[in-house]
C-alpha cells in the first residue's frame, strides 16, 4: 500500500516537471528530489534531497559537493554521486553546442556568450586563449591553465606560437574569478598590455581580454579605463 502511494507520488512529480510547472521560484530540494528518482529506486528521496540541500546550500553546492562527502549520506551510491557529478558538465556541454552556432562573423556580445558558456561551472580559475581567423571567426579556443592572468607562469612564447599555427589575426584571452568578482587586478593590467605589444609584434592583434565571475563578465575593450590596450 505505501509503495503504491509513493509510486503515485513520483509520478504526479514528473507530469508536474513535464507540464511545464517546474521554474526558478520552485523549491531547489524538489528539483532534486526529482533528479534523485532516476538513481534511487523505490524509495522517498524527498528527505535525502532535503538533507543534501541543507548541508550544501544549493543545488549547485550539491553538485560540487566532493564525491567522498556524499557517498557518505545514507542511501547513496556511487552510481547516484555519478549522476549528480555529471549535470554540471552536462549542461556545460550543451551550452557550448548552443555556443558553436553563433559565429558566422564577430561580434561582441557573440563571443562574450562563447566565452561564458566555457567557463560554466568551472570551480578553479582558468586562463583560456580564442584564435580568431581574418574574417571573425573563431578557429580555436584553449584553456591554457589553471589560475588567473596575474598568477599563472604562462610563456609568452608558447601563447605566441599557439596563436600563429592556428593561423589567427586576432586572440581574445580570458580568465575566471569563480568565486570572487569580475574585476581586473593590476597584474591582470600589466599582463594584458605586455601579451597585446608582444603579438603586436608578430602581426596579431589582442581584442580583448574578458573576466568572468559566477554569472557576470567584464570585456577590458568595451571599458573605458582599459580600452587603449586593444587600440
Amino acid at each position: 500500500m505505501g509503495e503504491n502511494i509513493h509510486a503515485g507520488h513520483r509520478n504526479r512529480l514528473k507530469k508536474e516537471f513535464l507540464d511545464g510547472n517546474f521554474n526558478s521560484s520552485t523549491p531547489e530540494h524538489k528539483w532534486l528530489e526529482l533528479l534523485l528518482f532516476f538513481c534511487i529506486a523505490q524509495k522517498d528521496t524527498n528527505p535525502l534531497a532535503h538533507e543534501l540541500i541543507k548541508k550544501y546550500k544549493s543545488l549547485n553546492g550539491v553538485f560540487e559537493a566532493p564525491v567522498k562527502e556524499l557517498i557518505e549520506f545514507k542511501g547513496i551510491t556511487e552510481s547516484n554521486v555519478a549522476l549528480l557529478k555529471m549535470i554540471i558538465p552536462l549542461a556545460r556541454q550543451c551550452e557550448l553546442e548552443k555556443s558553436d552556432n553563433l559565429f558566422k562573423s564577430l561580434n561582441n556580445d557573440n563571443i562574450c556568450d562563447y566565452i561564458l558558456s566555457r567557463y560554466y561551472g568551472l570551480t578553479t580559475e582558468q586562463m583560456s586563449i580564442t584564435c580568431i581567423d581574418p574574417v571573425g571567426r573563431i578557429i580555436d579556443f584553449k584553456f591554457l591553465s589553471e589560475g588567473d592572468i596575474g598568477e599563472v607562469s604562462i610563456s609568452t612564447r608558447s601563447i605566441v606560437k599557439y596563436v600563429l599555427d592556428n593561423n589567427a589575426s586576432c586572440a581574445i584571452i580570458a580568465h575566471n574569478h569563480p568565486k570572487s568578482f569580475a574585476l581586473p587586478s593590476k597584474a591582470d593590467i600589466d599582463a594584458t598590455i605586455q601579451l597585446s605589444n608582444v603579438l603586436n609584434q608578430v602581426g596579431i592583434r589582442l581584442i580583448d581580454h574578458i573576466i568572468v565571475s559566477e554569472n557576470d563578465y567584464v570585456s577590458l575593450a568595451q571599458s573605458r579605463e582599459y580600452s587603449y590596450i586593444f587600440k
